[in-house]
């Protein structure tokens, strides 16, 4: 970094599952089409094995769907990581910030649920270190060895905006030189009902969007094609009409264009700005040209994108 800019952070992989399927292409094919979500709720439908690095013996979904995106997303960074061991990065630059807003919400109910009926003793040691909305970036980290900085930020819909923007923050201030930033979220049975209850009526999903974050020296100096340009990522109270504008302005611009996921893949809550991000990212690569932005539902948060200028 030099003459006091601020380092530029390259979007270098992208690792999407949704209601719609694994990776990308399917999301974008979704949004040119004017799909229309179909039925009340939109589940992954993948065999998630297929997905990770090493044999698990038990996952939360929620994680699940984390270390899928990750998986895809490492791949389409072109990283090379086969299990933890990546040579050249030094593991304690790398880190990994995730966005959800109920996490592991079946584990956790399921560990509560048998102390609260059973006793202690009946307790799973096993679910119990899978039941925290922690748990998912924990299992990142642990995955790719990620010695940097990790955090797991659970704020409604503007959960993986925060995500993102911490990603951006602790990369611009020279703490990491690549993280796996994005969200995830599961249609548990309790938050569908909470949801009904709230009298919610419009199509629920969930699913799981990573970005692979790079500054541009490390994007560089390992030859690596960024796809786009993140500039910017907020977080605001919501604060009616005027919210979306200011959480744009924040992000980085109030002139970009909205890009929607939810509008063609439910709506995934805490992932859904993280699965909007990943479009915005697909639709640079492919020569999108202005700027796009990925903005919650309550407006409360946004991510802003560019094309990559060499």
């Amino acid at each position: 970094m030099s003459g006091g800019m601020a380092q530029r952070i390259a979007v270098t992989g992208v690792g999407v599952v949704s209601g719609l399927g694994a990776g990308v292409e399917p999301l974008l094919h979704a949004l040119r089409e004017g799909h229309e979500p179909e039925g009340d709720l939109l589940d992954v439908q993948l065999d998630l094995e297929e997905y990770r690095e090493t044999p698990k013996t038990y996952m939360d979904r929620c994680s699940d769907l984390a270390l899928a995106a990750c998986w895809l997303a490492v791949r389409d960074a072109d990283l090379g990581w086969q299990g933890p061991e990546h040579p050249g990065c030094d593991p304690e630059r790398l880190g990994v910030s995730l966005g959800t807003a109920f996490g592991t919400l079946d584990s956790m109910l399921n560990m509560t649920g048998r102390v609260q009926q059973k006793g202690l003793r009946f307790g799973s040691p096993m679910i119990f270190t899978h039941a925290f909305v922690n748990a998912p970036a924990a299992l990142i980290a642990i995955e790719y060895d990620l010695q940097g900085p990790n955090m797991t930020h659970a704020l409604g819909d503007a959960s993986s905006a925060a995500a993102l923007g911490y990603a951006l923050s602790m990369m611009r201030a020279g703490r990491a030189d690549l993280m796996l930033a994005g969200g995830a979220e599961t249609l548990a049975e309790p938050l569908v009902a909470a949801m009904d209850a709230r009298g919610f009526d419009g199509a629920l999903g969930e699913g799981a969007a990573i970005l692979v974050l790079e500054t541009e020296e490390h994007a560089i100096a390992r030859g690596a094609q960024p796809m786009a340009e993140l500039t910017g990522a907020s977080c605001l109270a919501p604060c009616g009409g005027g919210a979306g504008e200011a959480a744009l302005i924040a992000a980085g611009t109030p002139r970009a264009r909205v890009i929607d996921a939810a509008a063609v893949c439910g709506h995934a809550l805490g992932a859904s700005v993280a699965l909007s991000a990943a479009a915005c990212v697909g639709l640079l690569a492919e020569g999108a040209g202005e700027p796009l932005a990925a903005l919650s539902a309550d407006c409360s948060g946004a991510a802003v994108f560019e094309e990559w200028r060499a």
